[in-house]
């Protein structure tokens, strides 16, 4: 069980190394948000926001956190909501079995491909993974961020879902049985691991590895019991139970990226965290060519008080006022590690032991004040210095000292003392006894090749096995391509200085912003199967080798202009995966899956786009027109905004990552949207072309910065900065009409009914004004808890408003403008409420949507209604009503945008077409069978007594009736729930 912190501990750090350490507190799940929000912050403040910093990483984190945090600012694991769901499921089984036809009948619109107008970078969504039938290409599975795992038979022509009725559908890596295509594996973030046995018409929660987005899977074919694994922050695992349980395969790694077999030979492994790894014995034991992950790296945060840390970690580290913190550089000088401690060594009945070593490249007005040598002997002992160098001496000294108090157990230490920036450079490291000879010895960059600290990707080729190709980062960019012709034995750093073949240039040098890239989120290798020379690397854009990685060339530019006048392919920005199967190179970014279908013939017509079919796109905001047909915008994660036309085609308007869009309630054609930091944009022809509108005073809003439209001025909208401004003049001009908040604003909800009647809310703080223009006195309101993640205002009475926390009673609504408030947590799951929207129905209609599914209440009703036939349990970032066809519209994070008919308590369950299901027999032994006189499609599950899935098909046509096996069911109580678009139907069956 892991444990979780609400304060942070305290290493609180100023420093811009022990670099990212953020990241692994998300991916432990140890810390509250806020935590992790104090040292990101820090971490920001050092090395800067600019593009190519984690900046926009941090940013979609840090928002989706704050809206599914819980009362204590923690987040939930995922196998937390396994259980909820199953649980939910048990009590709508139970509580809701009748015919039902007031349930929902949404339906998806999209999009399922992209049709660039004016959008920058088009594509359709994130693809995170890829796993391919050993032998058969057609049959793929593939991984979308927080849209769930799809398959497809016919090589990508169509594809299927295949979780969501899940829990989870984040996913950072699959697998497929290398010897049951049916078997599939999926891993997810904090260390989860999913299996399904039945080619993913079910899953079941296999494994919980603990901290860390699992980043690849691979299977043993000759042993395929034995599987392996690496976890972000969490480490490099093996399996020898068919992923059933896991143990750490080495000791004290600082990460786990990549994990390849040696082409030919399954007992020798490739592994990379920070640090390469080899394995020549099945996995039992790993070791580095480079010697480095033979040291420990820590910092100090007090006197004499060392807190160890992960190896080979990417860091540097500027001092704290009062603790001696610092960093050293170790082998080629551009890689920032913290202190190093030795391994524990035996000198038990040496006479003379000492410690050689020599050190360079040291600053020491500018970078070093100091190089201590510490030892202690006991792992509990305190540490003694043996020496300290604080003047410039003569560069490779060759130092020699003796090592006093000779014990069993001895532990030495390198501390350079920093002023800021640089560090120094240690070479050849050895421990020796007059009589007993070397007792230890590392050297560096002495050897054949020195890898840096950062985070390392690797390719092998049955073109030559004995070729190992590993492709590493310096912070966020591009930091080297080292290869090995005997193994992974020895390694030679190719010569790439000044490239940096993870930004957005296409000649890899992309100046005035040499920081630019994403890695590791944005890094891969691959190498042809057929020829070891054709080597293929990827950040942003993608690039290719003829011989052997000496030189790139670019296959694929981030803009479709770009790749035009390139004369080479078009490839969303933002490549997570490449992977060679068979001849076919096959490309995972953020805009979808690409294939290089003849990979040596570059082109413009390089890639073909795959994602046709996959409604994966990651919604923050939409905003409808009050039309028949309607208008739709959304903005989104990587994709810009968009927009669905009244003829049913998706257009893509704005690039990047948009937010906040409404289309002007007079004019269908004018259209407004904004990208990242309150960037407020506009559109005169339905979104053809494009123009930037100033943003107030100059200032950068939030995240996600609110933006509204008047319900009744014409050519009058808000939004919201640190204050909220109003212009009459269609976003040309600005006006205050608050006061400051001290912050960024969250949300700003203006009532339909009356213009004047505002509320504002910035974190758990919600104000409140019913004359905007007039005053710009806000009232600050109370008496709820949590951060507030969504406002919504009554239709016709600005004095009724409800709002969404994170608080445990997650709904509150107040009639009277705020000053008192009543919960409506009623029957809801321990979800996270997200979204709210109210209906101008004559019953206060209210809609909730929260991260697995909708609901529905109103004044007829004492508890919440399920409100999600047919749609997936996806987080539900946005709704909004149409008024005039009569439909609510929901913006989801990871399955696009879906669109369903209002609750309507007038339809009769007793005409339910469902009604003439039958199924039997009941009790039923080895077999159960399903039929309907309808000829139309249906969704079956079948649940066992605690929610639990047993089975799951869609687009089942039953007119013919439908066996389903249930042999292996034990003996009990389960739940047949058949779906159409109109209504569901559940019924209880027993399984003698």
């Amino acid at each position: 069980m892991k444990k979780f912190y609400t304060t942070l501990i305290v290493f609180t750090f100023t420093f811009s190394g022990f670099a990212q350490e953020y990241l692994r507190m998300i991916s432990s799940g140890d810390y509250s948000v806020q935590d992790i929000q104090v040292v990101a912050e820090a971490y920001f403040d050092q090395v800067g926001r600019e593009r190519g910093k984690g900046y926009k990483p941090y940013k979609r984190w840090e928002y989706q956190a704050l809206r599914r945090m819980d009362e204590n600012g923690m987040l939930k694991s995922p196998e937390f909501y396994f259980n909820v769901l199953e649980n939910y499921n048990s009590y709508l089984n139970t509580n809701f079995s009748a015919a039902r036809t007031t349930v929902g009948s949404w339906e998806q619109l999209g999009p399922l491909d992209w049709n660039q107008t004016s959008g920058w970078n088009p594509g359709v969504g994130r693809i995170t993974a890829l796993s391919s039938e050993s032998g058969n290409s057609e049959h793929l599975i593939i991984g979308a961020n927080t849209g769930g795992v799809w398959k497809t038979l016919d090589g990508g022509n169509s594809w299927t879902v295949l979780t969501d009725n899940m829990s989870n559908l984040t996913v950072f890596a699959l697998a497929i049985d290398p010897t049951n295509p049916s078997n599939y594996f999926w891993g997810s973030s904090e260390g989860t691991l999913f299996k399904s046995e039945d080619a993913g018409a079910t899953w079941n929660l296999l494994s919980d590895l603990g901290d860390g987005n699992i980043n690849k899977i691979i299977i043993d074919p000759s042993s395929p019991n034995k599987m392996y694994c690496t976890a972000q922050y969490g480490g490099i695992f093996k399996s020898t139970d068919s992923g059933a349980t896991w143990d750490l395969i080495d000791g004290n790694p600082s990460n786990g990226y990549d994990v390849e077999f040696k082409p030919g030979d399954y007992n020798t492994i490739y592994a990379s965290g920070n640090t390469f790894y080899k394995s020549t014995d099945g996995g039992n034991t790993f070791v580095s060519p480079n010697g480095l992950n033979q040291w420990s790296q820590a910092y100090l945060s007090g006197s004499n008080n060392w807190s160890t840390a992960s190896t080979n970690q990417n860091n540097s580290v500027t001092p704290r006022t009062g603790n001696a913190m610092g960093f050293l550089y170790v082998g080629d000088f551009s890689i920032p590690i913290t202190q190093l401690i030795s391994p524990e060594l035996n000198l038990a009945g040496m006479a003379t032991p000492q410690l050689h070593f020599s050190f360079t490249n040291v600053n020491w007005e500018g970078d070093i004040d100091s190089l201590r040598i510490l030892y202690k002997t006991s792992v509990n002992g305190a540490w003694i210095e043996l020496a300290n160098y604080t003047e410039e001496s003569t560069a490779w000294n060759d130092i020699t000292l003796p090592l006093p108090n000779p014990s069993a157990t001895y532990y030495i230490a390198f501390e350079g003392t920093a002023n800021y920036g640089r560090g120094i450079t240690l070479d050849d490291i050895s421990v020796e006894d007059a009589t007993a000879g070397i007792i230890f010895e590392d050297g560096f960059e002495s050897a054949t090749n020195t890898f840096g600290g950062g985070p390392k990707m690797i390719a092998v080729s049955p073109a030559d096995p004995e070729a190992v190709f590993v492709l590493e980062a310096l912070g966020n960019y591009f930091g080297g391509l080292h290869k090995s012709s005997d193994g992974g034995e020895s390694f030679s750093k190719l010569d790439h200085t000044g490239k940096n073949y993870f930004g957005y240039s296409s000649d890899a040098q992309d100046p005035g912003d040499a920081t630019s890239g994403q890695a590791p989120r944005d890094m891969d290798i691959a190498i042809s199967q057929s020829n070891i020379d054709d080597v293929h690397i990827a950040g942003v854009n993608s690039w290719r080798s003829t011989d052997g990685g000496l030189s790139f060339t670019i296959t694929s530019q981030w803009t479709p202009s770009g790749a035009l006048n390139g004369n080479i392919g078009y490839c969303h920005a933002d490549i997570d995966l490449l992977e060679f199967i068979g001849n076919e190179l096959y490309v995972c970014s953020d805009g979808g899956i690409f294939v290089a279908e003849a990979p040596t013939n570059v082109s413009s017509s390089y890639y073909t786009d795959l994602t046709t079919g996959l409604g994966i796109r990651q919604f923050y905001k939409l905003g409808i027109s009050q039309t028949d047909p309607v208008i739709v915008t959304g903005g989104s994660q990587d994709n810009g905004s968009s927009i669905l036309g009244t003829d049913g085609i998706w257009r893509e308007w704005l690039g990047a990552d948009g937010f906040e869009c409404f289309v002007d309630k007079n004019n269908n054609n004018i259209i407004y949207g904004e990208i990242y930091n309150g960037l407020l944009y506009k559109s005169l022809d339905g979104g053809n072309t494009s123009f930037g509108l100033p943003s107030p005073e100059g200032k950068s809003g939030n995240w996600l910065t609110p933006f509204e439209q008047d319900p009744i001025a014409a050519n009058t909208v808000y939004t919201g900065y640190d204050e909220v401004y109003k212009s009459v003049d269609g976003g040309f001009s600005w006006t205050s009409v608050s006061q400051n908040f001290g912050a960024n604003l969250d949300h700003l909800k203006i009532a339909p009914s009356n213009g004047n009647f505002q509320y504002a809310a910035s974190g758990i703080n919600l104000y409140r004004n019913s004359n905007v223009g007039t005053t710009t006195n806000w009232t600050t309101l109370s008496g709820f808890d949590g951060y507030i993640t969504s406002i919504a205002v009554h239709p016709t009475n600005p004095s009724k408003v409800a709002i969404a926390t994170s608080g445990s009673e997650k709904v509150y609504v107040s009639s009277d403008a705020g000053n008192t408030w009543v919960s409506y947590a009623l029957n809801l799951p321990d979800f996270s409420a997200q979204a709210l929207i109210w209906d101008n129905n004559d019953t206060d209609g209210f809609y909730l949507g929260m991260n697995y599914g909708v609901f529905y209440i109103d004044n007829t009703l004492t508890e919440w209604q399920p409100f999600s036939n047919n749609l997936p349990n996806v987080t539900i970032s946005e709704l909004e009503i149409n008024h005039v066809n009569n439909k609510i519209y929901a913006a989801t994070y990871g399955r696009g945008l879906w669109a369903s008919d209002l609750y309507d308590e007038t339809l009769s369950a007793s005409t339910f077409q469902l009604n003439s299901l039958t199924v039997y027999p009941n009790p039923a032994t080895n077999a159960l069978n399903l039929k309907w006189d309808q000829n139309n499609k249906v969704t079956i599950n079948i649940f066992n007594a605690l929610g639990k899935v047993m089975y799951y098909e869609k687009d089942q046509n039953i007119q013919n009736e439908l066996k389903i096996d249930i042999s292996n069911y034990a003996a009990g109580l389960y739940f047949v729930k058949v779906n159409t678009t109109k209504g569901s139907m559940t019924k209880k069956i027993i399984v003698e």
